[in-house]
């Protein structure tokens, strides 16, 4: 009898185990990822430059944080000195060496500790199987970060700090196509990100849904509004 429970027992126990570990899986969204970078004034990095739209200062509105978000962007697109890069984010989430290593910053003597007072933009497509809402999604970085999903802002965390993985977690709604845009505002020191989410989603470049259609002697369509309703 004794042992019939303990076997009972255990095999619930390893059952609300797999459980919690499901519950908790978080599928690591490491791109590719079309990067951007804009320069913030001195000393206004990081949580400071949080709410400033680093992509219209240096573009002198041309482009904005909005517009991004709402039509995605096209790879060598050019945002002040820089173009929209497509790049792996490496799993220990340095965008420091990252973005060095891409050849988008130059080279300094310590490519850990080189950049400071800039702004990172990481943009990408999350294809998913279904619709789903308040679906769990984590990040973590260094310094402040602010995320968009579908066009709306999701999670907002102003602060200059130091980064592991997974600091924040936050609900996003997931439609079988979804625009992400992560920003990553860095004062000084470490600069980098981790993003998971807690769904199963293929990650793709192709922002042509999200792109006005102009038609002759219409209005632009947007087919991104098509695309949300199916």
């Amino acid at each position: 009898m004794f042992r019939k429970l303990f076997v009972i027992g255990l095999v619930c126990l390893m059952s609300f185990s797999i459980m919690m570990l499901t519950a908790d899986a978080q599928q690591e969204i490491l791109g590719p990822y079309l990067w951007m970078v804009a320069p913030t004034e001195a000393g206004q990095g990081g949580q400071n430059s949080t709410n400033i739209d680093s992509l219209a200062a240096a573009s002198d509105e041309k482009v904005t944080e909005k517009k991004v978000v709402n039509n995605g962007a096209k790879k060598g697109g050019e945002v002040g000195d820089y173009k929209w890069t497509e790049i792996m984010l490496p799993g220990d989430g340095n965008i420091n060496v990252m973005l060095i290593d891409a050849g988008v910053l130059p080279e300094a003597n310590d490519k850990n500790n080189s950049v400071d007072d800039i702004t990172s933009y990481a943009l990408i497509m999350l294809k998913s199987a279904e619709v789903k809402e308040n679906v769990t999604m984590k990040t973590g970085s260094d310094d402040s970060i602010k995320v968009w999903f579908n066009g709306e802002v999701v999670f907002t965390n102003a602060t200059n700090r130091g980064r592991s993985k997974y600091q924040d977690t936050f609900q996003v709604d997931l439609q079988r196509e979804n625009l992400l845009m992560v920003k990553v505002s860095e004062r000084g020191g470490g600069w980098g990100m981790h993003v998971g989410i807690e769904a199963d989603v293929d990650t793709h470049l192709d922002f042509e849904k999200f792109l006005p259609v102009e038609s002759t002697g219409k209005l632009a369509t947007r087919w991104a509004e098509i695309k949300r309703t199916r």
